[in-house]
């Protein structure tokens, strides 16, 4: 329980102060985030075909390319996913009506 709280304190701290690191508008943000995550797929793809292009075993390169490949897509998705949680999305917010 101690080693949760610490975790969950830790992620507390990370969160609110990466809150207000962003380049460009949120929105800029909110959208690499969102093509990070979508596109993370194609890490894996890539990864083999670069570990098989010159290799001499292809079992073993097949399987560094595939494990190299799992790892950057779950790279790619947690760093997306925390673009889009920490963005402060302003298309949120309305106006207030004016009579």
């Amino acid at each position: 329980m101690k080693r949760m709280s610490s975790f969950l304190i830790a992620a507390f701290v990370f969160v609110v102060f990466a809150v207000p690191s962003f380049a460009g508008t949120p929105a800029e943000k909110f959208k690499g985030g969102l093509k990070s995550v979508v596109t993370s797929p194609a890490q894996v793809s890539d990864s083999i075909m670069a570990e098989t292009k010159n290799a001499k075993f292809f079992p073993f390169a097949f399987a560094g390319g595939l494990l190299k490949g799992v790892f950057y897509m779950g790279k790619n998705i947690v760093t997306g996913l925390a673009d889009i949680v920490t963005s402060p999305f302003e298309g949120l917010k309305q106006e207030p009506v004016k009579k």
